[in-house]
């Protein structure tokens, strides 16, 4: 999938290759498996909506079946009595997390059309009540959720995009880590990840400190060429896939800030 990413993005290629793919990994139901944050085998909160963020960057349209199934599965999985997303496969949660809730529903307001109007609502008010009472202090994990709730952001409509941004720019150096010590042996959020380009919204917050984050990228590069990861993967296939993952991901940030050159 990384290599189609790359595709699409450094030579121009048809986002086809990475659907093409995609479908592999979605499921019976619409949901989707094995993208690195689920289950290998059975789909998924968490790998749907990792999906979900691809399908999203190249721009997969609502008259894509691939979409339409996934859209059906996020709807479908939504357990109404508790107003939440499950995470992982045979995991219960207790109540709402915005990872991946928020971002979830991000994805209902970017293919609203294949949304009932009552369902968007309702999941749209849980995720405003949770983004307004926010679990403080914020640890060393929060970030997760607020990328969760940025993806969001950037995909609801007035007032409410504003509302939210403005949430994220007042608390944002709260959740960022900005000491580059800490980038490479902590597990936290690169400053970076929340503004991948110039043109979003979080950018002219934190621009100094993205720029750095994305030199120490450059600095830190292994031999082999991976950016490296910043926590133990349990496994070495797992650190395979995540190598690759991240990598992509900073790749096209870089690109995006034009750090590096591309021939197109």
């Amino acid at each position: 999938m990384e290599q189609e990413l790359f595709r699409f993005h450094f030579e121009r290629s048809s986002p086809q290759g990475l659907l093409n793919i995609m479908v592999c990994y979605q499921g019976e139901d619409g949901g989707f498996r094995n993208m690195g944050e689920g289950h290998p085998q059975h789909t998924n909160a968490m790998d749907t909506s990792m999906a979900f963020q691809y399908l999203s960057e190249v721009g997969a349209k609502t008259d894509y079946e691939i979409v339409q199934r996934g859209i059906k599965y996020i709807i479908s999985s939504n357990d109404r009595s508790l107003n939440c997303w499950h995470q992982r496969h045979n995991e219960t949660s207790s109540e709402w997390n915005n990872n991946p809730g928020a971002e979830m529903v991000g994805y209902l307001h970017e293919y609203r059309e294949l949304v009932p109007n009552d369902f968007l609502e309702s999941v749209t008010e849980v995720a405003l009540l949770s983004i307004r009472e926010p679990k403080k202090p914020y640890d060393q994990f929060s970030f997760l959720e607020a990328l969760c709730i940025l993806r969001l952001a950037v995909r609801i409509t007035e007032p409410f995009k504003s509302e939210i941004l403005g949430w994220l720019k007042s608390d944002i150096f709260e959740i960022i880590e900005t000491d580059q010590a800490k980038w490479a042996t902590i597990y936290s959020a690169k400053p970076f990840f929340f503004a991948h380009s110039p043109k979003d919204p979080l950018y002219e917050t934190i621009k100094e400190h993205v720029i750095r984050s994305l030199e120490n990228e450059i600095i830190t590069q292994s031999d082999e060429g991976n950016f490296v990861l910043n926590w133990n993967t349990q496994n070495a296939e797992g650190e395979l896939v995540w190598k690759s993952i991240w990598t992509m991901d900073a790749l096209r940030a870089l690109h995006h800030h034009d750090m590096i050159k591309s021939k197109y």
